[in-house]
């Protein structure tokens, strides 16, 4: 007796199969611990201009190397690869990512489709805000900047995800909450944006010296920020080595911290509460390094006095603070906000050749544009004066039967001189 032939499919699902073999063997491979398909991890190193973020990306990458690396400009883009918790015959990768260059193209990047924060990356998302301690003025609008794009682009992304039905958003933003503020009395106030967010403020060596009351104010503020937004914060100096001061194992420890707390948000991720060499440090004449979820709205206090009141009537006490002590806040978020700040060539990769020829096809594109709108702007001029013509033919045509004839006839009003005299009667009577 024949047997009957197996549908599509049912041959790999026949018991003691080579086929089904490996299906068993895959599913006991993804009930392993670690073996969740975390999949790849997606970093962002952004901020201001000369910032350090070329110097720290490279001190996280290879943290004996004390080199000083070129100005970035536009995006760089290089990975991370570390060994597998569980496995390690396998490799975790890191995609990470430093945006330099201008604040529109910074811009451009963080409203791309297809870069930063996608649907496909928001799980394991990681972005490091560098703010420089060396310029004060600055640090304040380059990190409200970023705050602010990191939020617009995630409620976007997020919006993705909610019109579908899905549920991971707010997942993600438990997720935080749960591992990182479930002990934390402001843990309902906070924005939990649902990825690893890192407060880098780098050259601290230059700051240290600084007044105590300035240092104050500027710990408060990115303290409060910080933890508004769920943020890691660390205090980073000497990325160029030691400056022979003698606090070269303080930098090599901030360092050393900031280092630990990348790998974890990297390679780990929110599922797990990482656990840092370093204490919280919280005093102001020191190095802050403060975890998220380590800090607290009323240690942190507010300019007035208040112990009550919104984040944002916090934000806006300490902003105000801020550019009191601070002059030129408002000057550099002006040339932040500015449109049309253009691609920037660093002096030493300039060519007097390459940029002739640059600035001649630049002007040919620009002479070209202008004739390509005189050349539409005629095309319409032109039909215009046809469609005129044309309404005015038709009018013509229109008005001329109306006048009393045939087209193209003459009529002829009644009582005319060649107009046909009535008809005598005939026959009898008539006279």
């Amino acid at each position: 007796m024949a047997l009957a032939p197996m549908l599509p499919g049912q041959a790999i699902k026949t018991p003691g199969s080579i086929w089904a073999k490996a299906i068993e063997l895959a599913n006991e491979e993804r009930k392993k611990p670690g073996a969740d398909g975390r999949g790849d991890a997606y970093c962002y190193f952004v901020g201001s201009r000369a910032s350090g973020k070329s110097t720290l990306l490279n001190r996280f990458l290879y943290p004996t190397r004390a080199e000083v690396p070129k100005p970035s400009e536009g995006i760089e883009y290089t990975y991370a690869r570390k060994p597998a918790a569980y496995d390690h015959e396998k490799k975790d990768l890191a995609h990470i990512w430093e945006v330099g260059g201008s604040q529109e193209f910074a811009e451009e990047i963080a409203n791309s489709d297809q870069l930063f924060l996608t649907a496909k990356q928001v799980t394991t998302a990681v972005v490091v805000i560098v703010v420089d301690l060396s310029d004060p003025a600055s640090v304040l609008p380059t990190l409200l900047y970023w705050v602010e794009q990191v939020k617009k682009k995630l409620a976007a992304t997020y919006e993705k995800f909610e019109k579908k039905g899905l549920q991971l958003p707010e997942q993600l933003r438990q997720r935080a909450k749960s591992k990182l503020y479930a002990s934390n009395e402001d843990k309902d106030v906070v924005y939990h944006s649902g990825i690893s967010l890192v407060v880098a403020a780098t050259k601290y060596d230059v700051f240290k010296t600084s007044d105590p009351e300035v240092k104050k104010v500027m710990s408060r503020v990115l303290r409060y920020i910080a933890h508004a937004h769920g943020a890691f914060l660390c205090y980073l100096s000497g990325l160029h080595g030691s400056g022979g001061d003698g606090s070269g194992a303080e930098d090599a420890a901030l360092l050393d911290n900031f280092t630990r707390l990348m790998n974890h948000l990297i390679f780990t991720g929110l599922e797990k509460k990482p656990v840092l060499k370093m204490q919280p440090m919280s005093d102001h004449n020191g190095p802050i390094t403060i975890p998220a979820g380590a800090d607290t709205f009323k240690s942190i206090g507010r300019p007035r006095g208040a112990t009550e009141g919104s984040v944002t009537a916090g934000m806006a006490e300490w902003r105000d603070l801020f550019e009191k002590m601070f002059p030129g806040v408002r000057e550099k978020e002006a040339k932040m906000s500015a449109k049309g700040a253009k691609f920037v060539i660093p002096d030493q990769y300039k060519e007097e050749e390459v940029d002739s020829v640059r600035q001649r096809k630049l002007t040919d594109l620009e002479n070209f544009r202008k004739e390509q709108v005189a050349t539409v702007e005629a095309a319409k001029k032109k039909a215009l004066m046809a469609k005129a013509q044309q309404q005015e033919t038709a009018a013509k045509k229109k008005a001329a039967p109306a006048a009393g004839g045939k087209p193209g006839g003459t009529s002829k009003p009644k009582g005319s001189g060649d107009a046909t005299p009535p008809r005598r009667p005939s026959g009898p009577g008539a006279s």
